[in-house]
């Protein structure tokens, strides 16, 4: 059954919910903790996720997602998570920047037409999505992926399950 608009804002804001569960009473002096360098930490995930909303935002034609412009270099794609905390912006400005941009994101989602969703997206997306519906699908599904990861890092610092 194909996904509508609704169901799409609906599982974006439920696999936030999960993530925001993962963040809960993590420690604020551990958001960079790798047990591997390898490791996507909490901090990086999520400056990580708030670009990635600018970017599916332009794909989708979306106007008022953005980031500071030190985003991009610090968790756009192709780079790399580092556990040094100074790298970083602190972590209360990430998280406000990760939750304004999914704000947003969802709140335009909220009253795009069914006809902006339908247009084919293959090549402004560089293949990644066939249309708006596809594209949010697998924007909600690349967050649940980093915050799976985030999970690992959760049950490694003793912090109690969220799921399961």
């Amino acid at each position: 059954m194909p996904m509508t608009k609704e169901g799409l804002v609906s599982f974006l804001r439920w696999t936030r919910g999960v993530s925001e569960s993962m963040l809960r009473e993590w420690p604020v002096d551990r958001y960079t903790f790798q047990r591997t360098p390898e490791d996507n930490h909490p901090l990086w995930v999520m400056g990580h996720l708030a670009v990635t909303d600018v970017w599916t935002a332009g794909v989708l034609g979306a106007t008022g997602v953005t980031v500071p412009e030190s985003f991009r270099t610090l968790f756009g794609q192709g780079t790399s998570p580092s556990a040094d905390a100074s790298a970083y912006p602190p972590v209360p400005e990430v998280r406000r920047v990760f939750d304004e941009t999914h704000t947003a994101l969802v709140g335009w989602l909220a009253g795009a037409s069914d006809d902006v969703l339908m247009k084919p997206l293959v090549e402004k997306s560089g293949g990644f999505a066939a249309d708006g519906y596809d594209a949010v699908a697998k924007h909600a599904w690349h967050e649940a992926w980093h915050f799976g990861q985030v999970a690992t890092l959760r049950k490694a610092l003793g912090l109690p399950k969220v799921i399961g």
